[in-house]
């Protein structure tokens, strides 16, 4: 296993001094000569020197341990502060860890920032042998490269510009570019692609995946979407520390229990997230047939209202235990609830099975006229009647949910990431998602 190594951090620990006023930084530096220069002098008093400090510490970074293996793609997600960008940096080896090590085996390329390496004076070809160079290629090898780099930036005549004059999305498109071509072992990507247009974006991705072949990617995020779908597997820091580390999907769905409960100011019913951990969680006994996975699955809410049945029925009513796809269904969800609720809203969502999600609805629109109101202990089914698309052979999830208010601004009572489980038994051709009717013609 470790023979297979790319990256190890060990109990690294980043820790800054902060200031309230500059003086004090000056102040700190005179104290701190004092307590080298006075003990063999006037050691009586050295014990109150010590205790003089005008700075209080930030630790951007607590004990954090990763390792990634060869040919893995290993996700980082968390919110802003939360020491991604420094853990990012101190593996590139562009900051130096307080406490702990941090060694990688291979040539590691990384886009950081927008124009880290970059020199603005310089023109854009002048800056791909500069940061070409820095990842150790000769000029030998750059001139062999650059008509490769130049071609897949898509910057034209602005090669010969300074990168002074550059838009975000020029930059990022050379910076790119340069790391696509220099023959890395290991990536390392922190929301830089967020910059440029929707066509670069795919062509970095198409990049990426031919890369994952070949080489180590850890890739900065926060779009669980992507994370879902990208990395194999995902570390979650919060405030420094790493809060869980395990597979994509259940690691997202914890830090998107967090995130909910932060902004609606809700505590969520969501396991602890230090549950999830390297080893990953137990898989879910995902069974073919239909079947209700409320009583085991992870949610969170304020508990104003309880969802205990989902179900997917045919037109003549018989419950479900697969589906071909074209056919009429009805999806059946039950809650009670648990106290007066308000404007109800009630949702789904279908997730293949990486988490992804492909298409749902809720009942806003159809109701906005009239907002349902229900008082406490109530109980309520809710059913969706739709042609289910013809969905990719495999095993789908469906997330289910109840609220109060609008889609802009509402209060999530209970949210069920698998209400229940099915299969797609259809002849689809592999690698699409999902077919849906189309007619053709030739027109000469």
């Amino acid at each position: 296993m470790f023979s297979d190594m790319v990256v190890s951090v060990e109990n690294v620990s980043k820790v800054y001094m902060l200031y309230k006023k500059p003086e004090d930084r000056f102040k700190q530096m005179l104290v701190s000569r004092l307590k080298r220069i006075i003990p063999s002098v006037l050691g009586r008093f050295v014990p109150a020197l010590h205790e003089v400090s005008y700075f209080n510490e930030f630790w951007a970074l607590r004990d954090v341990s990763i390792r990634l293996e060869k040919n893995e793609t290993l996700g980082i997600i968390g919110q802003n502060g939360s020491g991604k960008s420094t853990l990012l940096q101190i593996i590139c080896g562009t900051l130096t860890p307080t406490a702990g090590s941090s060694s990688s085996h291979g040539r590691v390329a990384a886009l950081l920032e927008l124009g880290a390496g970059f020199n603005p004076d310089f023109t854009g070809r002048e800056n791909v042998f500069l940061n070409a160079s820095i990842y150790g290629l000769s000029n030998a090898e750059i001139e062999e490269r650059l008509d490769t780099i130049i071609d897949f930036a898509e910057i034209g005549e602005h090669i010969d510009q300074p990168v002074s004059t550059y838009s975000s999305g020029m930059f990022v498109r050379l910076a790119f570019s340069v790391i696509a071509n220099i023959d890395a072992d290991i990536l390392v990507i922190d929301e830089a692609l967020a910059v440029g247009d929707v066509y670069f974006q795919q062509k970095c991705m198409r990049f990426l995946r031919k890369f994952q072949e070949i080489g180590s990617i850890i890739f900065v995020s926060h779009d669980t979407g992507a994370m879902i779908n990208f990395c194999d597997r995902v570390i979650w820091l919060h405030k420094g520390i790493v809060k869980a580390n395990g597979k994509a999907k259940e690691v997202c769905e914890a830090y998107f229990a967090l995130l909910y409960q932060q902004y609606s100011g809700v505590m969520s019913d969501q396991s602890e997230p230090d549950e999830i951990c390297e080893q990953g969680i137990e898989e879910k006994n995902a069974k073919a047939d239909i079947m209700s996975a409320i009583s085991n699955t992870q949610g969170f809410g304020d508990g104003g209202a309880e969802i205990f049945s989902c179900s997917l029925h045919g037109e003549d009513g018989q419950r479900l235990n697969a589906i071909s796809g074209g056919e009429t269904v009805n999806l059946k969800i039950s809650f009670r609830a648990n106290k007066n609720l308000t404007s109800v809203i009630v949702g789904f969502i279908i997730k293949d099975r990486l988490g992804q999600y492909i298409f749902g609805d809720n009942t806003f629109q159809t109701t906005i006229d009239s907002p349902p109101e229900m008082g406490k202990g109530k109980i309520v089914s809710t059913q969706f009647h739709f042609a289910m698309p013809v969905l990719a052979p495999g095993t789908y999830a469906v997330t289910v949910a109840v609220a109060s208010g609008t889609i802009e601004s509402h209060i999530q009572h209970h949210w069920l990431h698998e209400g229940l489980v099915f299969s797609s038994n259809s002849d689809i051709p592999t690698g699409l998602m999902l077919k849906i009717p189309v007619t053709s013609k030739f027109e000469t």
